[in-house]
């Protein structure tokens, strides 16, 4: 393959959706080194009678191939290589698999084509400082703990551990606690923490569902359907981890996977929006992961689980605390 290129490109916009058509042409003595190097490597694998592997004359490889695979395979190496440098060049942040149209291939000939590509759409008019203040604004229900959430919890506790009554002995053998006034403290002030985690979970849900609801941006069917195999993974994981098998729990449940992909279509593509509005946050305010976070869990994930790869580690660990702090960031608004 030649190593100087200059791919002419146009570059169209589709519109309602997140893609790009972009139209080109490979240099008829480009498209002849393409084919002639893509010979040479059929040649080296292929076994004709009376020829040693890889020594059989290149007419008669021609031949036994045909000219239209020949062309065909040799395009879809030329075109794939081309694609790299006109996403580079174009500056276009592309996801997915391009579908990819030959338009015009003959030897001899320039090699033209068309892709259409999914890039990830770009958020321009979005006041997420504002629709945040908005949130942020909301009153809050106030946290109270009552006595009656103090005697379920002991309730609970003492249907699971089997004990008739709570007495400064029996609390003794359930934690470090002095006597039963201490224990009854140390349960509201747990109930207390709970319930205030709650609260916090609630208010975000909230933000997000704001946030989400007045992003206006098409999305590509790409994004939805890799957020959808994420969380079709994850439910197989955890079914997996209970010690079923996930396509008994399907049955049990008389659905297929597709239809649980059509069910969770809507909240993939808030999933992959809330995505979009946190990255454009962070880049927008130049928030980064805490670095020392992210290699202290990273470390502790490939000392507890040999298995680890270190890389993805980093990565997912840097994903989750980066979103924490644009979260942060975004509660803070007033």
């Amino acid at each position: 393959m030649a190593h100087h290129h200059s791919y002419k490109a146009s570059v169209k916009k589709l519109p309602k959706t997140s893609e790009v058509e972009i139209q080109s042409q490979i240099s008829a003595a480009e498209f002849a080194e393409a084919v002639k190097d893509t010979l040479s490597h059929i040649k080296k694998d292929m076994e004709l009678p009376g020829f040693r592997k890889g020594t059989a004359p290149e007419k008669l490889v021609r031949e036994k191939i045909g000219e239209a695979a020949l062309l065909k395979e040799a395009a879809e190496h030329a075109i794939s290589h081309a694609y790299g440098h006109i996403i580079e060049a174009e500056k276009l942040d592309v996801v997915g698999y391009p579908k990819v149209s030959i338009t015009k291939i003959a030897e001899g000939n320039p090699l033209e084509f068309t892709i259409v590509s999914a890039t990830v759409p770009e958020i321009t008019a979005f006041d997420y400082k504002k629709i945040s203040a908005k949130e942020n604004a909301k009153k809050a229900e106030p946290v109270t703990v009552a006595d009656a959430d103090v005697e379920k919890a002991i309730e609970d506790i003492k249907k699971r551990t089997g004990t008739a009554e709570v007495t400064d002995e029996s609390v003794k053998k359930w934690g470090e606690f002095k006597d039963v006034a201490d224990f009854k403290e140390k349960l509201r002030e747990n109930i207390k923490l709970e319930k205030e985690h709650r609260a916090m979970e609630k208010k975000r849900i909230e933000l997000v569902d704001a946030l989400t609801k007045d992003l206006d941006v098409a999305i590509p069917d790409i994004l939805i359907e890799s957020e959808l195999g994420r969380m079709t993974e994850q439910m197989r994981h955890d079914i997996e981890r209970m010690g079923l098998k996930f396509e008994d729990y399907l049955k049990h449940l008389n659905k297929t996977a597709d239809d649980l992909r059509k069910e969770w279509r809507a909240d993939a593509s808030k999933r992959v929006k809330l995505d979009l509005i946190l990255s454009h946050v962070a880049k927008e305010e130049k928030i980064s992961a805490d670095k020392a976070k992210v290699e202290a869990e990273a470390k502790h994930a490939s000392e507890h689980h040999k298995d680890v790869d270190p890389n993805r580690a980093r990565s997912y660990f840097e994903h989750i605390f980066l979103n924490q702090a644009v979260f942060e960031f975004l509660e803070k608004q007033k």
